[in-house]
């Protein structure tokens, strides 16, 4: 009991969101749905105060350090980043919650349990080298999500966007649990760092000896859990699902989607892949195979940001724009994890926290002009440039940055994945990921070019002077950050010192 409760504290943020949860959860009945703003408010607090957490956590870990909580639970810097990213990305999304002009106030207060369930599904599924932890939070940040993106029930769009994703998501859960199980009767472990490096006493065996007896079973195994990690992040072909989610859920409830949830698919696909083939202590058969799989990635993000790209060229919708465009960044993402190295992870984690500015800000000003013009459509936006001035030029820079263009944090991100990407051998993926920003250029300034140059329709300005304030900072954000990057690169370059990975390793 004694050793119980000495590790209690380790998982001090989870416990804080648990207990956020069922607050809101029950403050909400007491209230009878009155006033959910309250809740909303309730669930900043909560982010808040996981958020110290967090921070005291992070401050606790000497840098490449690891604790472990009853055998199951990995505290590290590199978990603590990706939760430290999901308090933000919560925190902003309630916000846009608060700010939307077509959300009902009242009634809604399940919204924030949904949103602290999910969040508290990350923070496990993220902070674990036990498979069954893995599926376990995933899970729950699905069941969450799904609840959320059909949370509109008198909307046919959001039924169908729930519908799609529940069948495709079940299905996806279901071929990754049994490419797990592979994995488990395989090898005889659930726990990544002993697959990679077999037991010491011989058992578990490893994935170094079925590699010499049966490889194909192996290699069965891996793409079948890669194809539900592919699945999470909007992989091609796993994107099906992508737009018509996006279009039909909840404008703050794709933003989490787009931002948190993706985030947080990168996060365990970068320490399962790190875990198995990067670190220290890996049998050097198994290293040698991580190079296949970083083969099998890199064509994975060729093809993913090249069909997200051409497929957002023709897109009349700015919401499935968007959702066009977040497939196409995850292509960008997997360049970093296909270079199989520590700088090629720093710089995936390095562009999905630029990711974090750049997607917020895009989404944050969807939501703003969805409560001005009623509409989701680009051509509603005709002349607004001259109109609302702050919002615009903000999502001019966040459009940069998402090109990748100087002097955004955008540009500084793909320049890193670039770099590595070339460093690594794959010079041939960082010439289409080029030929693709290029493409990207122009569905993203034919925005601009509808804000600014067409001629406005006749409305009368209505003005949101809250999220206005909220969208100029992030657009500030953009762009010192891409300025001044030392210290968000600094935070990246923790995440795999902590996941153990040797600067030196590469996939040459």
């Amino acid at each position: 009991m004694d050793t119980y409760l000495e590790q209690l504290p380790l998982i001090a943020p989870e416990l804080i969101l648990t207990a956020v949860a069922l607050a809101a959860l029950v403050w909400d009945l007491l209230k009878k749905g009155r006033d959910s703003n309250q809740v909303g408010y309730l669930t900043l607090g909560g982010l808040a105060v996981a958020g110290w957490s967090l921070m005291g956590q992070w401050s606790m870990l000497e840098e490449g350090g690891a604790r472990t909580a009853f055998g199951m639970v990995t505290i590290d810097r590199f978990g603590t980043f990706f939760k430290l990213f999901t308090v933000g990305s919560l925190a902003v999304v309630t916000l846009f919650v608060l700010a939307d002009r077509r959300e009902r106030k009242h009634g809604i207060g399940e919204y924030y349990f949904l949103l602290l369930g999910a969040a508290i599904g990350i923070f496990f599924m993220v902070s674990t080298n036990n498979l069954l932890l893995l599926m376990l939070g995933l899970e729950l940040l699905s069941l969450a999500s799904y609840s959320l993106a059909g949370f509109h029930k008198g909307s046919r769009r959001s039924a169908e966007a729930a519908l799609k994703y529940i069948v495709f998501g079940g299905l996806s859960a279901g071929v990754m649990l049994y490419g797990i199980s592979l994995l488990y009767g395989l090898t005889g472990t659930i726990d990544l760092n002993l697959m990679g490096r077999g037991g010491a006493d011989g058992y578990p065996v490893g994935l170094a000896a079925q590699f010499a007896t049966s490889p194909v079973p192996v290699g069965v195994a891996f793409v079948l859990v890669l194809a539900g990690f592919a699945y999470k992040v909007s992989v091609v072909p796993f994107h099906f699902w992508t737009p018509d989610v996006y279009e039909g859920a909840p404008t703050p409830v794709t933003t989490f989607l787009a931002v948190a949830s993706k985030a947080a698919g990168f996060a365990v696909l970068l320490r399962f892949v790190g875990a198995l083939f990067l670190v220290d202590g890996v049998q050097d058969v198994v290293a040698a195979y991580g190079d296949k799989v970083g083969l099998l990635l890199a064509i994975l993000a060729a093809v993913t940001m090249t069909l997200g790209n051409l497929s957002a060229l023709r897109q009349s919708s700015l919401k499935r724009l968007l959702a066009f465009s977040s497939i196409a960044h995850a292509g960008y993402v997997l360049m970093g994890i296909a270079a199989m190295s520590a700088a090629g992870f720093s710089a995936s984690i390095f562009y999905l926290a630029a990711y974090y500015f750049m997607n917020l800000g895009a989404f944050g000003f969807l939501l703003h002009f969805e409560g001005v013009t009623g509409s989701e459509k680009i051509d509603s936006l005709k002349g607004m440039g001259w109109r609302h001035p702050l919002v615009a030029w903000s999502m001019v820079i966040f459009l940069v940055s998402l090109t990748g263009l100087p002097p955004t944090v955008g540009f500084y991100g793909k320049l890193l994945l670039f770099y590595e990407c070339v460093d690594s051998g794959l010079t041939w993926l960082v010439v289409i990921a080029a030929l693709n920003s290029v493409v990207s250029l122009f569905y993203y300034f034919r925005v601009a070019k509808v804000m600014f140059l067409t001629d406005p329709l006749e409305r009368e300005r209505s003005s949101q002077p809250y999220l206005t304030g909220f969208l100029a900072v992030l657009g500030v954000l953009t762009v010192v950050t891409g300025l001044f990057n030392g210290p968000l690169q600094d935070w990246s370059d923790q995440g795999p010192v902590s996941l153990g990975i040797p600067a030196e390793v590469s996939g040459d």
